[in-house]
């Protein structure tokens, strides 16, 4: 009588499972340690208080118009003596679900933002800048529309 596989496939499917389950914590412990980067670094900059679950999108209308309005209202509320940069919190404070946006509005930091070769194609949310002054140089419309 040959001896049966079962001791051998039962020895493998437990290593399987302990290395698919140390692959998952490893990959879970990256994740929160980003996310606590993250969130370390912008809790350095003031900014509204956010609620758990939804962050300050309750605070927010998403209309271009509106929205250029309403941070130049939060600038405004949370200018402090020389600091002209607040943080926001879109979705979840939890970094790794949120979009967290750094809104800046001083000239010389917006010039060096704006102002940077570096990504010419930028990202959506500077569609909402686009209703206020145009695509140009500043915006170009490959990189909005064809987020679209």
């Amino acid at each position: 009588m040959r001896p049966s596989p079962e001791p051998f496939l039962l020895k493998m499917g437990l290593v399987a499972i302990a290395l698919l389950l140390a692959f998952v914590t490893w990959i879970t412990s990256f994740v929160c340690r980003k996310a606590k980067y993250i969130y370390d670094r912008l809790s350095a900059f003031q900014g509204p208080v956010a609620l758990p679950i939804i962050g300050n999108l309750h605070q927010f209308h998403f209309k271009p118009e509106e929205f250029f309005e309403q941070a130049q209202g939060l600038a405004y509320m949370l200018r402090r003596q020389r600091e002209r940069v607040c943080r926001v919190w879109f979705g979840r404070r939890v970094p790794v679900i949120a979009a967290p946006h750094v809104l800046l509005y001083g000239p010389e930091e917006c010039e060096a933002v704006l102002g940077s070769s570096k990504m010419l194609n930028k990202p959506i949310q500077y569609a909402f800048l686009s209703a206020w002054i145009g695509e140009g140089l500043l915006i170009r419309s490959v990189g909005i529309k064809s987020a679209f």
